[in-house]
């Protein structure tokens, strides 16, 4: 009578551990995933900021390029003053001459803008850098711990799964072929105790006889609602007994 009770509630034990590894070990692709998705996520911001990093200079060296130019005019007009014997010319080619520093003294501050920026720039793609060879150090270190465990935990499964089957032969045959259904069903939630007169998968409540039928574990007791395979808890057991 006892051994029954005990061996149901050992048999639901079982497949809860194993269920808890089978769903560590299916929860490693999932990680790796999620975990690899971050460092595409990171590797774009890197890119970005490079990117980024890289117009600015485009920019700058614009108007490098841009200063360059204007002093090669204030370069020729002034050539040009050494030859000039007219005053309204001489006065036209300083005023273009003065257009042109103007022009040069605000090229130089955006110049010196980019610069700043740049500064900037820079240290955001060594920051985005930083971040992403951190999210990829840590990728491979979850995939290197997850392959040093697998070995264990599957062979901790294989354990269970044999310890299961060895808990299971108390199945009465005339019952095996339903008990399995039930089990490729829900797995470990084939089985469910039964608590204040109710079976704890569905809380539907169990009649007199099925808990007469649980106390005297004469036969295999299933739920009328979900099917489960129903059990006492060892307590609420030994409480019924002493009740009878």
């Amino acid at each position: 009578m006892t051994t029954t009770a005990n061996s149901l509630r050992e048999i639901h034990s079982l497949h809860q551990r194993a269920k808890a590894i089978r769903d560590r070990l299916a929860g490693v692709p999932k990680a790796v995933a999620a975990r690899s998705a971050v460092v595409a996520k990171k590797q774009e911001a890197a890119e970005k900021a490079r990117k980024e990093l890289q117009q600015v200079k485009v920019s700058k060296a614009s108007k490098e390029s841009q200063r360059k130019s204007i002093h090669q005019k204030m370069d020729d007009y002034a050539s040009k003053l050494l030859s000039v014997k007219k005053n309204d010319e001489y006065k036209a080619i300083q005023n273009e001459i003065a257009v042109l520093k103007s022009q040069v003294n605000k090229v130089d501050d955006e110049i010196i803008d980019f610069e700043l920026e740049i500064e900037t720039r820079e240290a955001s793609v060594k920051a985005a850098e930083a971040d992403l060879k951190k999210a990829r150090e840590e990728l491979e270190v979850f995939k290197k711990q997850a392959e040093e465990i697998r070995p264990g935990e599957e062979s901790k499964l294989s354990e269970l799964s044999q310890a299961v089957s060895e808990a299971e032969s108390i199945i009465p045959a005339d019952l095996r072929d339903k008990y399995q259904r039930i089990i490729r069903q829900k797995g470990a939630d084939a089985l469910a105790i039964v608590e204040d007169g109710a079976c704890t998968g569905c809380f539907m409540s169990v009649t007199s006889q099925m808990l007469n039928d649980l106390i005297n574990c004469d036969t295999l007791v299933f739920c009328r609602s979900c099917g489960r395979v129903l059990y006492m808890a060892e307590e609420a057991e030994k409480v019924t007994k002493r009740s009878l």
